[in-house]
């Protein structure tokens, strides 16, 4: 059960919505709350090796939103405000997750690619003891942060297929992790591609293929709580609706698998997430 903040961290890496190139226009915004679902058994270690654990189950409410401070310059806000974690052998506890402030800017006025600067603080809690069902002198911690603050810095690039609806978008982003105690983190790399089409001038679908690797060599810590040494694929398939003028709901559903990266440090099962959002464009 010592495994379960891995799972954490990969639900908050990959709820968050997509990088792209372009920024949002001087006074627009948008904003978006979403919950996600996510349960497994199956946990793979530092070598990549599959082992079976109890259930581990998180539910999490995230708030996300961008502003346009200028015609390219973005401010963007992930706030996960809720989130619930317990093992089926266990009780849940509750609380908030790590914010992350960002600042996106378009580096060319007409042309889509991005350097944006995510400073990540460590909000959430770093102790949250669950105790064990049967044994009530037994406790796991189930932090809802990691306890460190990181940056991540990320340069995308999109395309617009217009007059067809249809995007594409690429990015690369590096994770600088600090301390946790006398824990020294691994930087991490993520490299993401998305495309979206429109479908009868209703529905945005989109898929997203991400891959992340930590860099350097292992730190000699093998402190699986905090997420050290993580490695994935993942791959999704979402779809959005606009059921009022700038109202509209999505959907998504993670994958993973080991096409560039293969799983380490993680557990391994399909993640799901309903949410609402409001734009003004």
């Amino acid at each position: 059960m010592k495994f379960l903040l891995l799972s954490i961290l990969l639900i908050i890496a990959l709820d968050a919505l997509s990088q792209s190139g372009w920024s949002r226009r001087k006074n627009t915004y948008f904003a978006k709350l979403a919950a996600s679902y996510f349960q497994s058994s199956d946990y793979y270690n530092l070598n990549g090796e599959e082992m079976t654990t109890s259930v581990f189950r998180q539910n999490s409410w995230v708030f996300y939103g961008e502003y346009g401070i200028t015609d390219r310059l973005t401010t963007i806000l992930h706030a996960p405000v809720l989130k619930s974690n317990g093992f089926e052998t266990t009780n849940t506890v509750y609380g908030i997750g790590d914010l992350k402030v960002e600042f996106k800017y378009q580096l060319f006025k007409n042309a889509p690619v991005s350097i944006s600067v995510a400073p990540e603080f460590p909000t959430g809690s770093r102790n949250n003891f669950a105790t064990n069902k049967t044994n009530p002198s037994e406790n796991i911690n189930l932090p809802t942060g990691d306890g460190e603050f990181n940056v991540w810095t990320t340069l995308a690039g999109s395309a617009s297929f217009h007059p067809i609806p249809a995007y594409a978008t690429i990015s690369v982003a590096h994770n600088y992790r600090t301390r946790y105690d006398d824990i020294k983190f691994r930087d991490q790399i993520m490299f993401s591609f998305e495309g979206g089409y429109k479908l009868a001038d209703l529905i945005w679908i989109n898929a997203t293929i991400r891959a992340q690797e930590s860099l350097g060599k292992p730190s000699g810590v093998t402190d699986f709580l905090r997420g050290d040494g993580v490695a994935f694929t993942a791959v999704s398939l979402g779809a959005s609706f606009e059921f009022f003028k700038g109202w509209s709901i999505s959907t998504q559903v993670w994958g993973y698998n080991d096409l560039i990266f293969i799983r380490k440090n993680i557990y391994s099962s399909p993640t799901f997430s309903l949410g609402v959002f409001y734009e003004i464009k």
